[in-house]
Formats: C-alpha cells, sequence, structure tokens
C-alpha cells in the first residue's frame, strides 16, 4: 500500500505533546514573572528609602514613609495630614509590620525596627521563588531579604 502524508493518530500525537509543552512553557513564565516583578518592586522601594533618608539628613528634615495596599506615599514632616510630597502605586501590595516609618533628620528610622514585605499571593503562607521580597528597617539600616516564615516580621527575614 502507497500511503503518503501523517495519519490522524500521529497527527493527535504531535499535536498533544504540543499542548503539553505549551502549557508547561506558560507556567514557567507565569512563575518567572511574578518573580521578576516582587524583585523589581522591593528593589525600587529599597531605592527609594535610602534617598528619603538621604534627603532628612540633607534637608534636616523629617520623612514619613507610609505603606497602604500597594501605594507607597512620603510626606515632608512627620504629620500625615498634609498631602504626600510623592506617592507610587505598584503591582503587589504590600504588607508591614508598623504601616509606617519616620526618617528624623539624622537620617535614622525612628521607633522600632520594622520590615516591609510584598505579598504576590494575597497571602504570606505561600512564599515566591524571588531572591529578595522584603526589607528589614532598624535605626540605620534599610536592607533587602528574603522572607522565610509566614509572617512579615524581622526575625522572619533572611538578609542579604
Amino acid at each position: 500500500m502507497n500511503c503518503r502524508g501523517f495519519s490522524m493518530i500521529e497527527m493527535l500525537v504531535v499535536l498533544s505533546i504540543v499542548a503539553i509543552l505549551g502549557t508547561l512553557a506558560t507556567m514557567n513564565w507565569n512563575r518567572m514573572s511574578i518573580k521578576t516583578t516582587v524583585e523589581g518592586q522591593i528593589r525600587t522601594v529599597h531605592a527609594d528609602l535610602m534617598r528619603i533618608r538621604l534627603e532628612a539628613l540633607y534637608g534636616k528634615r523629617e520623612r514619613r514613609v507610609k505603606f497602604a495596599g500597594t501605594e507607597f506615599r512620603v510626606y515632608s514632616t512627620n504629620v500625615e495630614t498634609t498631602s504626600p510630597i510623592e506617592a507610587k502605586n505598584f503591582k503587589y501590595p504590600f504588607s508591614t509590620t508598623t504601616g509606617d516609618f519616620v526618617f528624623n533628620t539624622s537620617g535614622m528610622a525612628n521607633g522600632t525596627a520594622g520590615s516591609v514585605c510584598i505579598d504576590p499571593f494575597g497571602t504570606l503562607a505561600q512564599k515566591s521563588d524571588a531572591s529578595v521580597d522584603s526589607l528589614v528597617i532598624s535605626a540605620g539600616r534599610v536592607s533587602l531579604g528574603k522572607r522565610t516564615g509566614e509572617e512579615c516580621k524581622s526575625e522572619h527575614i533572611e538578609k542579604k
């Protein structure tokens, strides 16, 4: 028998293999997309906090930073009743221990140490694949870190 072309079964096998590979590629792409977005967001916030500390130090004026949901707001004084001098919206929400931080005229964070975590999945129980997803803010330092526990607390963050 002289047959040319492919049989229906051969075509179905090839299409199913292509569909499986496409599904795996899509899932990996989504994971990688979340990872890079989380890392970019936390690095942007880290750079902004370092800049705000310097502004407080050189301008001899306190700066208040407030995290609320996906928003990051900066106030020119310790008083929050004025409108923010800077506000940024991000893709993923923040989870913090205190909600806001104040940098005094010496560039030091007032109060106790705190932490800021990014929560891409809506629950801190699920961890992201990002190499850094948190910040630890102490009196004299703002450190990048990776959350190791289910809570956004300094003791559950491994500093990088």
